[in-house]
């Protein structure tokens, strides 16, 4: 048992459940945290580098798998990878030639297709007001540090030197000329980047980045090229595109004009470090100075990682498969299912004993629950995407990767005027997390995750419900968060609410919001907006799984699923993982999702007794329930 008896329970749940575990744990030297889910992942990765390891001495019977292997392989043999370096530098010296806005727009088509890194990004995804099809899209390009915010923080010189440091010392590596002038025009762009660019707050947003644009307007603000890269890659153009960023379209010509030289400068640094780690174990660990930094991680992940999690990268439904194929059982897949299946009917339960939606709403609302489509282990069929990334073994490493690179986003691009697929997953059976895609409306829940202490057929049924029970209703209530709300059972953009009902929930929101924001946690608080979208999800995970545990067991044992609950959150992280988490990350802080959910609940009060002493204790008028 992990359970600290100097915490009381009353006082402290999370520290109770977890605290002498914490206290013992040491966090791998290459990781920035340990705990709950970051040790399942390490299980699961631990059983796959040892297959690797046995299928390189021996070729499987599967091509896909064999691929991935082989790429797996091509990472080890460092001899190899160094013989991508003349490559790199030949690909990095095509931009001299990019000197202004002529010589850009004469080259944008060869900079996209050649994975070049460019002052915008063009993507196809599904169409936010209509899942059946896909849109065009247009977002800006990331900044240096992860946020925007942390551009006003104390931290952000130190941070700026180490990553200027690691760039001196990779171009002095390669003994690329211009090395202090290269330097100081990629942090001049990246300068002018930040201010027009979104934060993690707005993206958390993510309705406000259905911005549709005549075509006309985008080449106008953008590049008046656009259009024959689009008409070169595409064959025709789309009715229009999805602006995911307005106000860095706006911006972009202020951005560009007379900068062509600091772009120049910026797309050589990015290239640069975006592929020196796929030269030699000496580069990788160079490159990797400054991600270290911001997370926390002492040393550098084993060659045997970066082998497995860059053919993971590129093969992960193949490995994935592989995988629930061989660790995952139909018994625990038949289980899980009807977990599923039991905390949609309490939901519907739920909103048909509502008392503050109108019965026009929770009709919408039930539909949406009878059209969500459930993923649970690994798909059934591969997506066509693998059977495309093939590549010459006798190639560098690095002229591998481009070739995967340039395939997937081929690949990906000749979407843009076909169906949709619903059927593609948007995890690997491998990956320990879950999700809810609100484009399908459907729930993922790959083999991975299903082991303990999030599930177990050896558990009882109140840890189970506490663990993925919770887990599903929280991926159920993704349909009815803030964002999820605005979206209909298609997948699409759609107000099916009453004017009056949707301000309820509105009211509602902005109360998991308080709750949250400014809760302390080291010398950094909570961010209530950034993490009020798990933070309703949570909530409704706790409350669909309660109740669903209650009807097929009504003498169970409350405090087995708080406890279950409180212990899947269990995390120990590096001081500067949690402060750039708090940045960054739409969840909560792992300590509150346990202890400030919890209080919400009248039944965890009466479980374990808490009294209005009890630090754990929150008045009845104070609670938030939302589903």
């Amino acid at each position: 048992m992990n359970k600290n008896e100097n915490v009381r329970l009353e006082d402290d749940l999370y520290n109770y459940v977890n605290g002498s575990w914490i206290k013992k744990a040491k966090i791998p030297a290459d990781q920035p945290s340990t705990g709950g889910f970051i040790n399942l992942h390490n299980g699961v990765e631990k059983t796959m580098l040892k297959e690797f390891k046995n299928l390189a001495k021996k070729s499987s019977k599967d091509e896909l798998l064999n691929r991935a292997v082989t790429l797996y392989s091509k990472v080890m043999d460092e001899k190899n990878r160094l013989e991508g370096q003349n490559y790199l530098l030949e690909k990095v010296n095509y931009l001299n030639n990019i000197v202004d806005q002529k010589s850009f727009s004469d080259s944008l088509y060869y900079l996209y297709d050649n994975n070049y890194p460019l002052p915008f990004s063009i993507s196809v995804s599904e169409d936010m007001k209509d899942a059946t099809k896909y849109s065009l899209c247009i977002s800006g390009p990331n900044t240096i540090l992860p946020d925007t915010s942390m551009y006003n923080t104390p931290n952000k010189d130190l941070l700026l030197n180490v990553y200027k440091e690691m760039v001196k010392n990779i171009l002095e590596k390669l003994n690329y000329p211009n090395q202090s002038e290269l330097i100081e025009k990629t942090i001049s762009f990246d300068d002018k980047i930040r201010l027009i660019v979104k934060s993690s707050e707005e993206w958390a947003d993510y309705i406000k980045a259905y911005n549709p644009y005549p075509n006309s307007k985008v080449y106008k603000l953008l590049n008046p090229s656009l259009k024959q890269l689009i008409l070169a890659r595409f064959g025709k153009e789309p009715a229009n595109i999805i602006v995911y960023d307005p106000r860095f379209l706006k911006n972009f010509k202020d951005l560009m004009e007379n900068n062509y030289d600091l772009y120049q400068a910026w797309a050589k640094v990015n290239l640069i470090l975006q592929n020196v780690a796929y030269l030699s174990e000496e580069y990788r660990n160079l490159a990797g100075t400054f991600q270290r930094t911001i997370s926390g991680a002492k040393v550098m992940s084993s060659k045997e990682k970066f082998a497995y999690r860059l053919a993971n990268s590129y093969y992960d439904e193949v490995i994935g498969v592989y995988y629930g194929k061989k660790y995952f059982g139909e018994e625990a897949k038949k289980d899980v299912v009807n977990i599923v299946k039991n905390l949609i009917l309490s939901y519907k339960n739920r909103l048909n004993n509502n008392t503050w939606l109108s019965k026009e709403t929770i009709n919408k609302a039930i539909t949406k629950l009878d059209k969500m489509e459930i993923k649970i282990g690994y798909p059934d069929k591969i997506n066509d995407l693998f059977y495309n990334l093939s590549f010459s073994v006798n190639s560098s490493l690095i002229e591998i990767i481009d070739t995967l690179d340039k395939t997937r986003s081929s690949f990906e691009d000749k979407k843009l005027f076909k169906a949709v697929d619903r059927s593609v997953w948007v995890m690997s059976g491998n990956t320990v997390n879950a999700c809810y895609n609100p484009s399908f409306n459907d729930i993922t829940f790959p083999a991975a995750i299903l082991q303990a202490p999030f599930y177990s057929i050896n558990q009882s049924i109140e840890e189970n419900y506490g663990g993925i029970g919770a887990v599903i209703g929280h991926e159920i209530s993704h349909a009815f968060d803030n964002n999820g709300a605005q979206m209909d059972e298609f997948g699409n953009i759609n107000n099916w609410w009453t004017k009056e009902d949707y301000k309820n929930f509105k009211k509602k929101t902005k109360l998991m919001i308080d709750e949250f924001d400014g809760l302390p946690l080291l010398d950094a608080k909570v961010n209530g907006k950034l993490s009020v979208s798990e933070n309703i999800a949570d909530n409704g995970g706790i409350t669909s799984s309660l109740e669903s545990l209650k009807r097929i067991k009504p003498n169970c044992d409350l405090k087995q699923f708080f406890i279950n609950y409180a212990r899947i959150w269990c995390m120990k992280a590096r001081p500067e993982y949690i402060k750039l988490l708090l940045t960054v990350d739409v969840h909560g802080p792992s300590y509150y999702r346990a202890n400030m959910q919890v209080r919400n609940f009248k039944e965890f009060h009466e479980a374990f007794s808490i009294k209005d002493t009890d630090k754990m204790y929150l008045a009845p008028e104070k609670r938030v329930i939302i589903w």
